[in-house]
């Protein structure tokens, strides 16, 4: 009787155990409904002293005595380098979690294989052919110990624990990449935006987070066959048509020609120009470039001022938008405004190896379409003595010198001087809106 109020008495304070003031608090109230939370105040504090040391990291300087940010303002385009330096220390603490990951799989495997060797020992010892004087009881007493051990330890693995550890690293490596990658697109310019965004990279590595990827993955599969795997971000969304992979995007690849790179903060006036009423707040250096990339002007041009950048601005706002609702939101100024800046920004990087101006990334969805055959055929209808016609397989990037003669010929003749606007070289090899309302308009 004693035996079974000490089991009893055990469960008791096991069940106890899990019941922390947490959970009785979660379970009445969830989150309850007052903003004033007691934790406020120290919280403030330490996220104060955090974004200090990011702040530090972010800094131009190098060495023991790097200057505190806590005693100045801090100017629009330097929370964006806060923001990069908080998701490099987030990345390292997230690389020590899988890394234990990995360590506590490999443990768990060697604490199995231990308790089957020692349960293997204990069975041969307490064989009733061996020893004497152990009875039924106690051999089902040892079994359902071994057994309690094992499955206890089975129990308390998670599924991060259970699966195989090159599918959580997939799953946390890609989402972090797609995250920095939507962040560049952002302007971050303030403190709120700062913490909301280091938080939301930090759910990355969440057990829950990885967990949920997981699942949404196999249920993907489950759905699709293994077909789509490796072809998309695993986030679970629904799975639209598979299109070929483009080549690495700008953003990935070095600039050719030398970039002036901003101190921490620092105002770019000399790109005011290219803005309709300029807020160096709205373009720090870090969103110019993304524009620039997107708009597809020359590598060597990209974070520099003046250059051919507004006439590739001048083609975008030409061009026709899907969908179509967009066009609303475009004044053809040549200049880019807040609605045509968020516009741009949800697009990718210009595919320049196949397309090289806002309206060529248009007609040939970024590089993915590579049929040019109607263009050639506009460009057959110029005759070029003694040049011949073009066969109609003609990739665009082939077609190009014959894109500027076709543009050299209508230029001479004065009834398109209106129509056809003068491109510097080498943007007359481009196709461009002009070129094309021209050509179609010939007989």
């Amino acid at each position: 009787m004693r035996g079974k109020l000490a089991i009893a008495a055990c469960v008791g304070l096991v069940l106890a155990a899990g019941c922390t003031p947490n959970d009785r608090v979660f379970f009445r109230e969830g989150i309850g409904t007052e903003l004033y939370s007691e934790n406020a105040l120290p919280a403030t504090e330490l996220q104060n002293i955090y974004l200090d040391h990011l702040c530090r990291q972010a800094a131009p300087f190098v060495g023991a005595d790097v200057p505190s940010c806590s005693r100045q303002e801090l100017l629009p385009d330097a929370w964006t380098l806060i923001v990069q330096a908080g998701m490099n220390d987030i990345d390292a603490r997230c690389d020590a979690y899988l890394a234990w990951l990995d360590q506590k799989k490999r443990e768990n495997a060697a604490i199995l294989g231990e308790i089957g060797a020692i349960r293997f020992a204990v069975d041969a010892l307490t064989n009733p052919a061996v020893a004497t004087g152990i009875s039924p009881v106690a051999l089902a007493a040892v079994a359902a110990a071994f057994g309690l051990a094992t499955n206890t330890l089975a129990n308390i693995n998670s599924l991060l624990l259970n699966v195989d550890h090159t599918t959580v690293q997939s799953v946390v490596f890609i989402n972090r990449r797609d995250f920095r990658q939507s962040v560049l697109r952002l302007a971050v310019t303030n403190k709120p935006m700062v913490v909301h965004t280091l938080r939301s990279y930090l759910q990355i590595c969440m057990p829950m987070t990885i967990s949920a990827n997981i699942n949404s993955t196999v249920t993907v599969f489950q759905q699709t066959g293994p077909g789509v795997l490796g072809k998309r971000p695993l986030d679970g969304a629904p799975v639209g048509p598979v299109v070929p992979a483009p080549p690495p995007r700008a953003r990935d690849l070095a600039p050719t020609g030398p970039i002036d790179r901003p101190r921490l903060g620092e105002r770019r006036p000399e790109f005011a120009p290219w803005f309709k009423d300029y807020d160096p707040r709205a373009y720090p250096l870090s969103t110019i470039i993304l524009l620039q990339n997107v708009l597809c002007v020359p590598m060597n041009e990209v974070g520099q001022p003046g250059g051919t950048t507004p006439l590739y601005v001048s083609i975008f706002e030409e061009t026709s938008t899907v969908p179509r609702e967009n066009a609303r939101r475009i004044t053809k100024d040549g200049k880019i405004d807040m609605r045509e800046r968020d516009l741009l920004l949800g697009e990718a990087d210009c595919n320049r190896d196949q397309v090289q101006n806002y309206y060529e990334r248009r007609i040939f969805n970024n590089g993915a379409t590579t049929d040019a055959s109607s263009i050639i055929a506009l460009l057959n209808k110029v005759k070029l003595p003694p040049l011949g016609d073009l066969p109609l397989s003609t990739p665009l990037n082939a077609a190009r010198d014959r894109i500027a003669q076709v543009r050299q010929a209508l230029a001479s003749n004065p009834a398109n001087a209106d129509r056809l606007k003068n491109r510097p070289l080498p943007m007359a090899r481009q196709w461009t809106k002009d070129l094309a309302d021209i050509l179609v308009s010939m007989p």
